[in-house]
């Protein structure tokens, strides 16, 4: 894997969209003066047909191709198809897997219409528009489409109805919820003469058209400054598909269309109804065995895991990611943080960049990266994210342009939590520093608006919750003091603060007495210590086995604790990793007294835990990463190990988790020390586009969903 990101970036190096091999590329002549067309198939189904307008033709993985093929096995610049001598050549540009042209490895060769060009899993059908220059002679899919709707039915009647389509505004400021595609031609812009006028500063007056042609819809990019996106990939001429996603700028868009169907013999009218009525109360009987079976249990399902991608960063990855949607197009992105002081900005579903290249911020990333619309303008997740050297810094998400960096007087050690403290409707910026200091940025500028001094380094992050109940976030951070300090949202004056004998972890926030107020759990070397928000005193506390305790090769690590009610029992309950590799389960209807379970298959450290139901039997389980590289899942009610994969390196990093395939099941993410992101999937069903535990502490509670 990581030889063919190298080849890569030697490839990005060599043959940029601008550079190409100029001084052997042509413009055609007249002899070519009919546009060419590729057709590109992939298990025999049409992905693409994409017309010549200019040369050459760039094809590669990466999003500035012409031809964009998304797979790993694509080089991201890959091939390019030019004109010489009044002829249409394609040249392999070095790639990792090489280009065939009709089963034959080339490094540059002459193609003609009818030639099949196979790059990775794709085959390209290449046709030069030139009649005289057919080889061979294949029948296209759209070319199947329009023989079928004009053959004849057994009534010898004739179909020449066209079907009927929509575009649903998912999101675009001041356009109805419906755009109905009843004209032959509907032209998108800026422009007030354009058919769908979207008010948006990254649309060209005349952006795009949508046309009918022969009973399919097609989209066209009217060469536009930012591109036309359908589900993620950049278009220049596509045919439409039921359910897929236009973007252009921020605005997005659904195709819809409604599949015309012939009409049935009257011959076989009767039977058919009948059948109808069979079927009809067929399923209904079944629906409702399936409700009464479901209503007194949800059985637990296998759990599968299989590695989808990896992505090589340029060093170890140690802070947890996080999961949002920067670019406005509907799919989960990852963004993860490197050691070395690199963004990288991910599409969930494959693997590759959203960002043109990683933002390069100066020094260590110590901390994870958070996800939140920052600058209130677009609708669009932005990227907050503290270093050694930088301070805090608010990245753009769709632009990545720099929106503010806020300056603190030592490394940001801590993880950014986010609220809106301030009532300015813009969330503001909670971080600890390496000189003891937490600081509330101003998320509108990045200027401080109030400094807490503790005296000692923090290492811990801060966890954002109500404690004095004025309806405005407060903050719980701990410090190497050994002090745990609750400070009002608002100015940052103490609300309160425990003094313990050691040193507490980052904590987790749950109502563990049930009075309406957020209580606080952590961990110390030694104990678990669970604290009542309104005051501070002591709820109750366990004490940590001693086979379990820090060791000189197993120092105490500052990992928050999660919390969840895993047994039932409508009790928060508390799941916590500590040295000697051990995870373990509190019951907290025991006050401390006794643990659910116990997990320690190995002696390798586990990260801290991150929750969601994997098995589908509606109970919070636990997912962790180990130090020999293994990626676990446990069932939160017994501990028992529901499935475990061998990622490779140390898992430090806690994982996250969503739907990023965008097919409604669930994926798990990690990062790694050898500079790995990995992206799991599993086979269990969630809501599409789904995010599960999409950060550092899965939200501001470090808690589980409690039902």
């Amino acid at each position: 894997m990581s030889e063919e990101i190298i080849n890569d970036e030697m490839e990005e190096q060599k043959f940029s969209p601008d550079e190409g091999s100029q001084e052997e590329v042509n413009e055609p002549g007249e002899d070519l003066s009919q546009k060419a067309k590729i057709v590109v198939k992939k298990d025999d189904e049409t992905i693409l047909e994409y017309t010549v307008e200019e040369l050459p033709v760039l094809i590669g993985r990466k999003s500035d191709n012409h031809i964009v093929l998304e797979e790993r096995n694509v080089s991201r610049k890959h091939a390019e198809i030019f004109t010489k001598d009044d002829e249409y050549f394609i040249r392999d540009l070095e790639s990792t897997a090489g280009t065939r042209v009709n089963g034959e490895d080339i490094k540059e060769k002459d193609i003609h219409t009818g030639d099949i060009i196979e790059i990775g899993n794709y085959k390209l059908y290449f046709d030069s528009g030139i009649p005289e220059d057919e080889r061979t002679v294949y029948e296209t899919e759209e070319e199947t489409v329009l023989e079928e709707a004009t053959s004849l039915d057994e009534d010898r009647t004739r179909f020449y109805e066209e079907p009927e389509a929509k575009l649903v505004v998912i999101k675009a400021e001041g356009l109805e919820e419906e755009i109905s595609l009843e004209q032959e031609e509907l032209v998108l812009g800026r422009d007030e003469e354009v058919d769908v006028v979207v008010d948006d500063k990254r649309v060209s007056r005349r952006h795009c058209k949508i046309l009918l042609k022969d009973g399919d819809f097609l989209i066209e990019d009217l060469g536009s400054s930012n591109g036309t996106f359908v589900n993620g990939q950049k278009v220049t001429q596509r045919r439409l598909e039921h359910g897929d996603r236009i973007q252009i700028g921020s605005a997005i868009f659904e195709f819809q269309k409604q599949e015309l169907t012939r009409p049935v013999p009257r011959g076989r009218l009767k039977v058919f109804v009948k059948a109808s009525i069979y079927i009809l109360l067929i399923a209904a009987a079944s629906f409702a065995v399936y409700k009464f079976i479901v209503s007194r249990a949800r059985k637990p399902q296998e759990v599968i895991m299989q590695v989808s991608w990896e992505y090589k960063t340029r060093t170890p990855i140690v802070s947890s990611m996080g999961l949002g949607d920067l670019n406005g197009d509907g799919y989960i992105n990852i963004v993860a943080a490197d050691m070395g002081g690199y963004v990288y900005a991910l599409d969930a579903r494959q693997g590759g960049l959203v960002w043109n290249s990683e933002f390069r911020s100066r020094g260590e990333a110590l901390s994870s990266p958070c996800l939140v619309d920052i600058n209130r303008q677009d609708g669009e997740l932005d990227v907050v994210v503290g270093g050694s050297r930088i301070g805090v810094v608010a990245i753009d998400g769709g632009t990545m342009r720099t929106i503010w960096r806020g300056r603190t007087n030592s490394a940001v050690t801590s993880s950014p939590s986010v609220a809106d403290v301030n009532g300015d409707g813009t969330p503001d910026v909670f971080v600890g520093t390496e000189g003891g200091e937490v600081i509330c940025f101003d998320g509108r500028q990045g200027g401080p608006v109030w400094v807490f001094n503790t005296d000692a380094k923090i290492l811990t992050s801060p966890v954002l919750a109500d404690f004095n109940g004025d309806g405005i976030f407060d903050v719980v951070i701990g410090s190497t003091n050994k002090r745990v300090y609750i400070l009002d949202g608002r100015n940052g004056k103490t609300i309160w603060a425990h003094s313990g004998s050691e040193e507490p972890s980052t904590a987790a926030c749950g109502d563990f007495n049930r009075d309406g107020t957020k209580d606080i759990a952590f961990v110390t070397s030694s104990r678990l210590i669970v604290l009542e928000g309104r005051k501070g005193s002591l709820l109750w506390d366990w004490k940590i086995p001693q086979a379990a305790m820090p060791t000189e090769n197993d120092p105490f690590i500052t990992s928050p604790p999660a919390v969840a009610d895993f047994n039932g029992d409508k009790i928060l309950d508390v799941v916590l990793s500590t040295p000697g590799g051990h995870l373990y389960c509190i019951d907290g209807s025991s006050n401390g007294e006794r643990y659910l379970w116990d997990f320690g298959l190995s002696s390798a450290r586990k990260s801290s835990p991150a929750l969601a139901d994997i098995d589908g039997d509606g109970r919070m389980d636990v997912v962790v990463g180990d130090g020999d590289g293994n990626l676990i899942v446990l069932n939160g009610r017994s501990g028992h190990v529901l499935n475990m994969l061998h990622i490779g390196g140390k898992i430090i990093s806690s994982p996250v988790l969503g739907d990023f395939s965008s097919e409604g099941i669930i994926s798990i993410g990690v990062g790694t020390s050898e500079g790995r992101i990995v992206a799991v999937h599993t086979q269990t069903k969630i809501r599409k586009n789904q995010i599960l535990w999409g950060s550092f502490g899965g939200n501001r509670l470090s808690s589980g969903f409690i039902k």
